[in-house]
Order: C-alpha cells, then sequence, then structure tokens
C-alpha cells in the first residue's frame, strides 16, 4: 500500500493541508540561508519552519484517524475546523517572522498581544476537535482492541500536551530559570543548561504518533502491552515536564 495515496483518499482535504505545510517548510527553509536575522537566539525562520512540520504530521495522522469514524457530518466539521484553527495559526507565525517578531509569548504592543491570544484560541479550538474525535472514537468496534487502545491513549496524552501549553502562557516562555533565548540544541531550540518547557510538550504531542504505531506494529494483539507502554510513555513524557519545571537541563541534552 502506497502510504501516500491511502492518506489522500481517506481524507483529501487533509492530506492537502499537509501537503500546504510541507511546501511552506521547503519555502521557510530557502529564506532561512538568505536571511540571517535572529528572534530568541534562532534563526527567524526556525520556529515557522518547525510549526510547518509539526502541523503537516498532525493533519495527516488525524486524517488517517478520523477515517475509522463513521459519523460523516461530525468527521467533516472536524475537519474543516482543525484546518482553519492551523491555519490561521501558521498565518499568525510567518507573518510574525517576516516582522521580524516574537509570535508566542509576545505582548510588547496591543497588535501583537491580541495575534496572540487569537494562536491561543486557534489552538483551544483544535485540542477541542481532538477531544470530540476521541470521544467518537469509543463506540467503534471494527478495529484491533489493542489498536484502538493505543488510539485512545495517544489522543489522551495528545490532550494533556496541549494544555501543558497554558503553563508557558502564564509563564510568558518556555523556558524555567532563565530568559527565552538560552544555548539550545540544533534546530529544536531547546535549551541545554535551564529547563524548557517545550520538552514534555513535544513527546506529549505526539503521543499521537507513538503509541498507536506501538500497537499496530508491536502489540496488535497484546493489549496489556499497550496500556504498559502508554504508561511508560507518559511517565516519561511528565518526567520531563517535572525535570523542566525544576529549572534542569534534559540529560541527554547534555
Amino acid at each position: 500500500m502506497n502510504f501516500f495515496s491511502e492518506l489522500k483518499k481517506r481524507s483529501k482535504s487533509l492530506f492537502w493541508a499537509g501537503m500546504l505545510n510541507l511546501t511552506a517548510f521547503a519555502v521557510l527553509l530557502a529564506l532561512s540561508f538568505f536571511d540571517d536575522r535572529l528572534v530568541s537566539g534562532a534563526n527567524v525562520w526556525h520556529k515557522p519552519m518547525k510549526f510547518s512540520i509539526s502541523i503537516c504530521v498532525f493533519l495527516w495522522t488525524m486524517g488517517w484517524y478520523l477515517d475509522y469514524l463513521p459519523q460523516i457530518r461530525k468527521v467533516q466539521k472536524i475537519k474543516i475546523t482543525i484546518i482553519l484553527a492551523l491555519v490561521l495559526e501558521q498565518i499568525v507565525i510567518i507573518g510574525q517572522a517576516a516582522r521580524g517578531q516574537l509570535s508566542h509569548f509576545n505582548i510588547s504592543t496591543i497588535g501583537n498581544a491580541f495575534l496572540f491570544q487569537l494562536m491561543g484560541i486557534a489552538i483551544v479550538v483544535n485540542t477541542v476537535m481532538v477531544l470530540w474525535a476521541l470521544l467518537l472514537l469509543r463506540p467503534v468496534e471494527n478495529l484491533p482492541l489493542s489498536y484502538k487502545r493505543g488510539l485512545q491513549i495517544g489522543m489522551f496524552i495528545f490532550i494533556l500536551a496541549s494544555l501543558e501549553g497554558f503553563m508557558m502562557v502564564g509563564n510568558l516562555g518556555h523556558t524555567i530559570g532563565a530568559p527565552d533565548g538560552q544555548e539550545g540544541i540544533f534546530f529544536l531550540n531547546w535549551a541545554k543548561a535551564y529547563g524548557d518547557l517545550r520538552i514534555a510538550h513535544f513527546f506529549g504531542l505526539h503521543a499521537l504518533q507513538v503509541i498507536p504505531l506501538f500497537a499496530w506494529f508491536v502489540a496488535r494483539e497484546k493489549v496489556n502491552w499497550v496500556y504498559g507502554f502508554g504508561l511508560v510513555y507518559f511517565v516519561f513524557s511528565s518526567l520531563t515536564l517535572w525535570n523542566a519545571l525544576a529549572g534542569n537541563g534534559i540529560w541527554f541534552l547534555g
């Protein structure tokens, strides 16, 4: 089976929305070689590049999963809402980068604060759509039980990780123990020497892919393995959050 053909068959709208973000990544990557402006210690185009990749993966993931739901009208509403919310977020992030401004935690002017709040609303709406999909998945019976549990656990941890964003909003930054913009690892820019809330956020969000993939390829007939793996993954992502809140760099960053 060709992955992209199957993905397009499952959801043309989310497939093409993902392709749009992939194209945006390529354009932004090219711009980064010609524009050496820095925002918070990183190339001005790095953040929109990261979001382009992340949103593409998310859209394709949801396109794959939503095909399991039989409630066609409700699924269509979820798809449209997700696309609109994330297009809005990307417009703000790319627009602020073009202006040489921070997109997140920027309340330096009324206009910047408004755009920051607008992104927050978009993310809350997107998270609610994932929660709705999780609830609609409950009565579905034509999936292997272990895989279904993998989907449910992955969505649940994703929702919790999305809510972690409120911690960053409350802190008006993602770094604990220092201002944002500290020395970080390549591209991701996670702080090496200080706590960084983005690490737990990253691992929690990608439970949406990791746990269902484990359930499908490793434990399709072993639901207890899925529960165990989901618990270990949740504990690991929680420990990275605890470590960040303590103001510590994470061990593998050196």
